[in-house]
């Protein structure tokens, strides 16, 4: 069958072939700005070690001295003829905690989600296998167990969808004839564009990427840094002025 007469025959494929150009531009896009970005934060580190440095001593002698100001004041509380435990300040702390974790019925869902996922890409189903098939399934199952450690249900939904299809463990990018279930291969391609353009977005919009491509020399941004962090050291300086340092 000709190309032209295959992509009549499934109009997905076009589409899973723009998808896995334009998730490869992303990444390439996203992975060379965030090496410029981390070398030029080391950059101005090195610079800056010692403003850093004195930074993270005062707000650590700045954090002991509210604990110990705050254990003070407990204890002259509690000498007082009407104090009382803070129990509802107790389960309140516990009720907080409790809303951030997964609902109990999301949590089982997740949970049957990722056992039954595992089953299709753990390693050891394919120790008898070559190798390159053994190291795809490491990886499918290293990325399927930070999806369950993250507790995103909805994210695991769709890597489960993608492993399930058994596109997971089959796929190669630009090789058709490797698909097995185009319609979820469409599916789960453009999530993972939507996933890596919001990332370039947003890496694009912080502070360190603007000054490194709008500064004529952006090493000299290390000078503004400076004038901030010896205000904050000043600032911190007088809230520490009590404490023998």
């Amino acid at each position: 069958m000709s190309d032209f007469l295959q992509k009549a025959a499934d109009p997905n494929q076009s589409q899973i072939e723009n998808l896995e150009k334009e998730i490869a531009q992303l990444e390439k896009e996203l992975a060379t700005a965030e090496t410029e970005l981390n070398i030029f934060s080391a950059q101005l580190r090195s610079q800056l070690l010692p403003q850093i440095m004195r930074i993270q001593e005062l707000t650590a002698i700045y954090k002991k001295l509210k604990a110990d100001k705050k254990a003070k004041r407990l204890e002259q509380k509690k000498k007082g003829k009407n104090y009382k435990e803070p129990i509802s300040l107790k389960q309140t702390n516990q009720n907080v905690a409790q809303t951030s974790k997964p609902q109990p019925a999301d949590q089982q869902e997740l949970k049957k989600l990722y056992k039954e996922a595992i089953r299709h890409v753990h390693p050891d189903k394919f120790a008898g296998e070559d190798t390159s098939k053994t190291e795809r399934a490491t990886e499918i199952t290293m990325q399927l167990n930070d999806y369950y450690e993250s507790g995103d249900l909805e994210e695991l939904k769709g890597f489960y969808e993608y492993i399930i299809s058994g596109n997971a463990m089959s796929h190669v990018p630009y090789q058709p004839e490797t698909i097995t279930d185009p319609a979820a291969l469409l599916i789960y391609l453009r999530k993972k564009q939507e996933e890596l353009f919001k990332a370039l977005q947003e890496l694009k919009s912080s502070e360190l990427y603007h000054v490194l491509h709008t500064y004529p020399e952006p090493l000299a941004f290390v000078h503004e840094l400076r004038q901030q962090f010896e205000h904050k050291i000043q600032q911190l300086q007088k809230r520490t002025r009590k404490a023998k340092i």
